[in-house]
This record gives structure tokens, C-alpha cells and sequence, in this order.
């Protein structure tokens, strides 16, 4: 280093131009380059010196730089570092202008290099509509042997529409290059686009068999903006062999309908990410605000000015809300480009969509969608604002949670300056229940397939056949149903499904809960928790769940499962059995269970009839002694007419005489009519 300085220091103009302009001497580099560029005009590397060091000239010199590296292109046809040099011009010079710049010299990268994915990322970040995808198109078709070139074929075709021709492409990647989980999601993508349901749903299986070994991250690119930020910290910190099992899980508690053995809410995800890609891309990808936290701050500050002037803007309104809100949800990838400082890039840049997109893509279309307004829950409005500039969604329900409707409030404001708008949509909540919705809507995602019906259904537990299980039983009406159980870790414990009785057996704990019926295509679904019981020895028996058949035989615990109505509803007239099992009953010295059984049927009264004291319990007790054994079998049939029309809160009550110890059962309600 010290050999260069003298050498340097002795003869600047003699000097390499990259070694004066690598320590920053941008006179001497632009001289040393000049001279070099004088003595071998036809050099293209003399003129990619002087273009490199113009590229890093203070305020002046980007068209000086993409005049030298057209020079360079020139004599150098074959060599991409010219054509890289204008890309990096146009991605310094930005605007609409920088990006046609930079556009150009990635199609003519893409003719030399169909592989490269620098190249390829590069494109993909800018504005695409359909003449610019064909001409990346007949770039790439150049190469029709390089898998790469026409797998990005295949993407193109996607993008454009193309579903027949992306499917045969990503066909020709499979065939020449083996298992490939980028050619099975475009198989996948292309099927769902053409309405072929059931064959998308065997590519995306293809593709997520071979999770585990997937190098490209594709299977995640896919599904991260739908992600919540639990979600992302999972798959970030998902080990080796443990891809595939995230993203089982991942779409396993999304699936909307239990009864079908295909997810229905990955169609609808691929069906939106192909709308989003075509309505709610980027116009100005490199815009100064996409690029520039500081030119983001002007704009809020600008946006909350105009909303001054036309609403009362809420105090808790905090500065860069939506922006903070936006980083804080975790939507979006890390920034490709090296180059940019974190947080420099908009969540949208990073995303290649505007905000629309973002909450298109999780929650579908919204229930309404009001042009030039504010907030449709309180009919805010910006009078004087175009219908092109300013619109704000309603969404009735987000998630499960049933939090009531959301709402959230867009502005093309990323060529703000002052009080003019333009460029792309934004978030700009005005106040601060917009500012929880759009957060709430960017954590959460829903389906819109319909669920009209409402299920009636109940649920048995008992003491299951193997150690440490417990059976649970579902009845559903209709009877054609599916049922899931879901660990604290988010894992399917146990599937069940068709019609008639579900059964399933699952180690007890706390667990979240899911439920769809079907009837005539018509469907019902119900999403909760539940805690499924351990049955183990206590100081007190423990009763199993009752069950109350319509029937007049006493029989064991299936037949009587069998015989319980979905609803609960019973015939006035006819008989009634009831079921239950006793665990850990003591046993007296002669090796006996002694116990007492009493039913309670209290009627579910009226106001009226609890304040004059009408329509009594009805109670059956009874004294019980069975040899001593770990399960006891308590059963009851009661006789047609005991119990007259109406609605009952029915009981178990069970006191071990040998302990003089008392449990009771979860209270069933039923129907006699």
C-alpha cells in the first residue's frame, strides 16, 4: 500500500483510474481515465474507468457515466459490466427516467446472462406491464436450452396471463432438470389460474414434499406476505428437515373447510397473488420515498397537513404511523440490494405491491370500497381530492377473534410534494382505531369462502383406551362434518372426518379447535378452544362427559354415542338413555363401590315462571354397589313421558360413599319436544 501511495503521489495522471478512484482522489481518476481514453479511444475499459468514476462524482456526473458506459457496450457487446454500470446509473438517478434506463440494460443482461440472479432480482424490481414482460420474454427465449431462461419463461407467462404456456414450460424445467419445487409452484400457480383445482393442489403437494431440501426459498417467498410475524420468527429459526412441518402447519390452521381432504384457502391465496401482481403492483418502484426514509418522513408530514384541512385528525395519531405499523407487522423480505442502509427501503418497495395489495392479498376483496374517503365507519371524506388519489375499504370481519368490522384509509402519495398527491397508494389512517385496523389487518389473513350455515354440534370426552389419551367424540349437525384438533404449537393433533359420528384420541391439554360441516354445498364452520380432560386418580372419582341417547336400551358407549342426536333434540313420548363412566371409585373392605347417582333435568325457565316458582327439577337418584374396578359403568333409562316437552340443564351428580366425596358432570342441555 505504502509502494502505491509514492507511485501515486510521483505521477497521478500515470496512476491505474480504479486503484486513485478506490481511495476516493476522484480528479486524479478522472484525469488518470481521460488519458487513458485519449490513448486507446477504442478501449472499453478505459471508457468503464471514466464511466465508474463519473458514477461516483458529488451531485453531477450520472449522464456523463451513462454515456461512458454506452461507450463501453459498444466496443464491448459481450461484457456485462457496462450494461451493470447503466443500471446502476438508473437506480441513482431514480424517477421513471433512471428506471427506463436501468430497465434497458437488465433486458440486454438478461440476453448474455438468463441465469443470473442478480440480474433476474434486478428486474423484477421494477415496473412491469405487459409490453415490458415480453420483452424480458423474447430476452430470455434466446436460451431455450438453459433451464433457468425458461423457467423465468414460465414465470413471464404467469404474470402475463398465460396459464397454458406457463404449465407447458414449467413442464419442460421437470423434464430437464429433475425434481424442482420453483417448476412445481408455477405448475401449481398455472392450474389454480386455469380453474383446475384438484391438479394445483398435487403440484403444491409436489413442491412442499420436497420442502426440506428446497435451497431456493421459494416455498417461503410464497406464502411470507401472508405471514404473521410469529410465523416469520418460526420459519427463521425452522432447522434442517423441519421445512415441510412448518408448512404443514402453517396452512393446516387455515384451511376453511375440515371435509374436503384439499386446502381450499391455498387455491384462494394463489387466485389472489395472481390479482394483487396484476392490479396493485408498484408504478414508481424508484421513487425517492421507496428508497429514502427521510423523503417518507416529508411525505407524512405533508399527508397529515391535507388531512388537517378536511378532518379533525386524532391526537393519538402517532408521526410515520402507518410506515412503523407497516415494519412492525413484519411484512416483507430484507432489502436484495446490498446497497440500500436498513430501513432505507418502504415495506412496499421491499414487497413489490402498494398497500392495497398488501391487504387484497390477506383478506380478498373488501365488503365496501369507497372512493375519495377517509374512513367509511364515520364517513370521512376529502372534498376537492380526485377518486383516482384517495379511497378507503371496509372489511365486516378479520379474523376469528370478532373484534367487529376494520377499516383502513389509502393515499397515492409517493410523489407527494406539500399538498399534491401522486405516485402509489399508501396506508394513512386518520386516527387511531385506523391506525389498530390496518395493524390488525396486516397481522391477520381470512378466507371468503362462504360459511353460511350455522353447525349445531357437542362434544364427549372419556378416558381413552390407550394410557395417557383421551377420546373425544363430535356430532355435528349436518352430519357430514371434519374436525381438527391444533396443539399450543400449532400442529394437528388429530383429523377426523365424514358423516356421523368423529372420533379421535389425543394426549389431554388445552388445544385450539376447528369444525366445518357440509350440506348440499352449503357450509358451516366454527373455530374455538378446547381442553381436553386427563382422567387420572384423584381423591375424588371422576365423571366422563354424559351422554343422552334416544333410545330405550342401556347399552355400552357407542351404542348409546350412536344414539345422541346432533342437536339434542328428543321426541316428547319415547324413552331416553343415559350414559357415563366413573373413574377411581374406592373400594369398601369387601373390595365394593359404593355410590350414589343422582340426575337433575332442571328445566330452563322464564323469568316469569322462575318468579312463580314453576315447572320443578325432575330428579332420579339412586344408590348403586358394583364389585371395585377402574372404570364404572353408570347408566340410566328413562321411561317415555317422564320428562314433558321443554328445554332441560341436565346434571350428574356422583358421591362416593367410601370417600363420602362428591363430583358432577358438565351440564348437557337438551330439547324434549
Amino acid at each position: 500500500m505504502f509502494a502505491l501511495l509514492v507511485v501515486l503521489l510521483q505521477d497521478p495522471a500515470a496512476a491505474d483510474p480504479d486503484s486513485l478512484l478506490a481511495i476516493r482522489r476522484l480528479p486524479d481518476a478522472r484525469r488518470a481515465a481521460e488519458r487513458l481514453i485519449a490513448q486507446h479511444p477504442e478501449d472499453p475499459h478505459a471508457h468503464l474507468a471514466l464511466g465508474r468514476v463519473w458514477q461516483a462524482w458529488p451531485a453531477v456526473g450520472r449522464y456523463h457515466a451513462l454515456a461512458e458506459f454506452r461507450a463501453a457496450e459498444r466496443l464491448a457487446p459481450d461484457d456485462p459490466a457496462p450494461l451493470w454500470g447503466q443500471v446502476e446509473v438508473g437506480y441513482r438517478l431514480g424517477s421513471d427516467e433512471g428506471e427506463a434506463i436501468a430497465r434497458e440494460a437488465l433486458v440486454r443482461l438478461l440476453e448474455l446472462r438468463p441465469g443470473d440472479r442478480d440480474v433476474w432480482g434486478r428486474f423484477l424490481e421494477l415496473y412491469h406491464d405487459d409490453a415490458i414482460w415480453r420483452r424480458a420474454d423474447r430476452a430470455l427465449a434466446l436460451h431455450p436450452d438453459d433451464p433457468a431462461a425458461v423457467e423465468r419463461c414460465a414465470l413471464i407467462a404467469v404474470a402475463l396471463g398465460e396459464p397454458e404456456r406457463a404449465d407447458s414450460l414449467a413442464a419442460r424445467v421437470l423434464r430437464g432438470r429433475g425434481p424442482d419445487v420453483v417448476a412445481w409452484l408455477l405448475r401449481a400457480e398455472a392450474s389454480f389460474q386455469l380453474g383446475r383445482d384438484t391438479t394445483g393442489y398435487a403440484w403444491y403437494d409436489s413442491a412442499l414434499a420436497h420442502a426440506d431440501v428446497d435451497s431456493t426459498g421459494a416455498l417461503w417467498d410464497n406464502v411470507r406476505l401472508i405471514a404473521t410475524p410469529d410465523e416469520g420468527a418460526r420459519f427463521a429459526a425452522t432447522g434442517p428437515g423441519d421445512a415441510r412441518r412448518f408448512f404443514l402447519w402453517f396452512w393446516g390452521k387455515r384451511d376453511p373447510n375440515l371435509v374436503t381432504p384439499w386446502n381450499e384457502r391455498i387455491a384462494e391465496h394463489f387466485q389472489r397473488l395472481a390479482y394483487v401482481r396484476r392490479h396493485f403492483h408498484l408504478l414508481h418502484p424508484l421513487s425517492l420515498y421507496h428508497r429514502s426514509a427521510t423523503a417518507r418522513a416529508l411525505t407524512a408530514a405533508g399527508i397529515r397537513s391535507l388531512q388537517r384541512q378536511f378532518i379533525a385528525v386524532e391526537p393519538q395519531l402517532v408521526p410515520l404511523a402507518s410506515e412503523r405499523l407497516a415494519l412492525a407487522a413484519g411484512v416483507g423480505p430484507e432489502p436484495h440490494d446490498a446497497a440500500d442502509a436498513p430501513g432505507e427501503r418502504s415495506i412496499y418497495g421491499l414487497t413489490g405491491l402498494d398497500a392495497r395489495g398488501l391487504v387484497w392479498l390477506r383478506h380478498g376483496a373488501p365488503d365496501a370500497r369507497l372512493a375519495k374517503a377517509r374512513d367509511p365507519l364515520r364517513s370521512l371524506d376529502l372534498p376537492g381530492v380526485s377518486a383516482l388519489d384517495a379511497e378507503a375499504w371496509r372489511y365486516e370481519t378479520v379474523d376469528d377473534a370478532a373484534d367487529g368490522p376494520a377499516s383502513v384509509a389509502f393515499t397515492r402519495a409517493t410523489a407527494s410534494a406539500g399538498l399534491q398527491l401522486g405516485g402509489d397508494y399508501i396506508f394513512t389512517p386518520t386516527t387511531a382505531r385506523q391506525v389498530a385496523d390496518t395493524r390488525r389487518l396486516l397481522e391477520t389473513d381470512r378466507t371468503t369462502l362462504a360459511a353460511s350455515l350455522r353447525p349445531r354440534m357437542w362434544a364427549a370426552f372419556f378416558r381413552g383406551r390407550t394410557p395417557g389419551r383421551t377420546a373425544v367424540y363430535y356430532r355435528s349437525a349436518p352430519d357430514t362434518a371434519g374436525v381438527a384438533l391444533w396443539d399450543e404449537r400449532g400442529v394437528a393433533a388429530a383429523l377426523a372426518g365424514g358423516p356421523g359420528l368423529l372420533r379421535l384420541s389425543v394426549p389431554p391439554g388445552r388445544y385450539a379447535f376447528g369444525l366445518d360441516v357440509d350440506s348440499a354445498g352449503m357450509r358451516g364452520r366454527i373455530r374455538g378452544a378446547v381442553t381436553v380432560p386427563h382422567f387420572v386418580r384423584a381423591r375424588a372419582p371422576m365423571l366422563s362427559s354424559l351422554i343422552l341417547g334416544a333410545t330405550d336400551s342401556a347399552g355400552d358407549r357407542e351404542a348409546v354415542l350412536a344414539a345422541s342426536p346432533a342437536d339434542l333434540v328428543y321426541r316428547a313420548g319415547a324413552a331416553l338413555a343415559a350414559y357415563a363412566e366413573l373413574y377411581g371409585l374406592a373400594a369398601d373392605e369387601r373390595g365394593a363401590s359404593r355410590y350414589v347417582a343422582r340426575y337433575s333435568f332442571a328445566p330452563v325457565r322464564s323469568f316469569f315462571a322462575r318468579v312463580l316458582g314453576t315447572r320443578h327439577p325432575v330428579v332420579f337418584e339412586f344408590t348403586r354397589e358394583a364389585p371395585a374396578a377402574d372404570v364404572t359403568l353408570e347408566r340410566l333409562v328413562v321411561d317415555p313421558g317422564r320428562l314433558p316437552p321443554g328445554r332441560y340443564r341436565v346434571t350428574l351428580g356422583v358421591t362416593d360413599v367410601v370417600r363420602n366425596v362428591k363430583s358432577e358432570s358438565v351440564t348437557v342441555e337438551i330439547t324434549v319436544r
